[in-house]
């Protein structure tokens, strides 16, 4: 008697790749999904550590405002804090500040002039190697802006202004508010003391 063969039949190969198929498919979207959630979770991680940094380094900028006026390029003189209005370089604001660290020991004081503009859809930040006569270093992008930054003034009194116009050159607010458009649509409202740190 012949001994009976043993194998798969054709149906039962087609059924069995059929099984594979739908394993393989469902795994590989698993990973697709995986991929895809890694990457927005890096993305948004990113943004966050980009927006702690520059609110990081705003407010540090304005905790330690000093009243210290200067001398732009041209001779000529500038208030302690200066916010120009539809300025054409897309400066939103000009302020001395102290704490610069000297780790080199670079012949220079320990204050520095700092301005931030809008500038490509960001908010940047530029620093002047000097207090007088100098002109500013080239501007590092911290925060995304979708439009111009808007601000508001905090003055002794304890009113706000949309413009900072200071009676003498050594004047500084008590506050500064930053509104700053979001790609998204919403705005990032920051208040931060200004030269909390030195009064």
């Amino acid at each position: 008697m012949r001994q009976q063969e043993r194998g798969f039949t054709l149906v039962e190969m087609l059924i069995a790749l059929a099984i594979f198929a739908v394993i393989a498919g469902g795994a590989l979207m698993l990973l697709r999904f995986s991929v895809d959630a890694e990457a927005a979770s890096r993305n948004k991680t990113q943004q966050i550590a980009s927006m702690r940094r520059f609110l990081s380094v705003w407010n540090a900028d304005l905790a330690q405002a000093v009243p210290r006026p200067t001398r732009d390029a041209a001779g000529a003189a500038g208030a302690a804090l200066d916010a120009p209005t539809g300025a054409p370089d897309g400066v939103v604001l000009r302020l001395t500040r102290g704490g610069w660290s000297n780790y080199d020991g670079a012949p220079r004081p320990s204050l520095q002039r700092v301005e931030y503009r809008w500038q490509g859809g960001k908010l940047a930040r530029a620093g002047y190697p000097f207090l007088d006569g100098a002109r500013p270093d080239a501007a590092a992008p911290l925060a995304d802006s979708a439009g111009p930054p808007q601000l508001r003034f905090r003055t002794q009194d304890g009113n706000w202004q949309d413009r900072w116009e200071p009676q003498r050159s050594t004047e500084l607010p008590v506050a500064i508010e930053l509104n700053l458009p979001q790609p998204g649509g919403q705005v990032l409202r920051v208040v931060a003391l200004v030269g909390a740190n030195y009064q």
